[in-house]
């Protein structure tokens, strides 16, 4: 599916030709702070498969030994977690008006995860030790 989406002011715009129609749930606690809640994001995405517009307006914070987070400057809004590891941006669902067809697919940092969220679908639950260990075992 083809999203196009922007930041709360508009000030920076993610164009993404083709991503999987596929959600992730991250329930970690850095994604908590950062999100207010569960991250749920569009599946992973090279650089070379997004456009961003407005980047000089997009504050990067490491959150991470293996991680980066983008925000814009201007209205606060979170853009997108950039995996050090593999490369991949992952970009917030609410970002884009276009994905009403996507599913959820898995959980990641389910140990983490508050008890008082549950979705209905059927997902592939990772715990943080296994998505870190499917993480550096699958980008080397």
């Amino acid at each position: 599916m083809e999203v196009k989406g922007s930041c709360l002011c508009g000030t920076v715009t993610i164009d993404i030709p083709q991503v999987a129609e596929e959600i992730t749930v991250c329930h970690c606690h850095m994604c908590q702070k950062f999100f207010g809640g569960p991250f749920l994001s569009l599946a992973g995405v090279l650089p070379d498969d997004f456009k961003i517009s407005g980047k000089e307006q997009i504050q990067l914070f490491m959150s991470s030994e293996w991680a980066e987070r983008g925000s814009c400057k201007k209205c606060g809004s979170s853009l997108f977690y950039h995996s050090l590891a593999d490369d991949e941006y992952y970009f917030p669902a609410g970002l884009f008006d276009e994905i009403d067809q996507a599913k959820l697919k898995e959980e990641i940092f389910y140990d983490q995860k508050p008890a008082f969220f549950h979705y209905q679908e059927p997902t592939e639950k990772l715990t943080e030790e296994a998505f870190l260990q499917k993480l550096f075992t699958d980008s080397e």
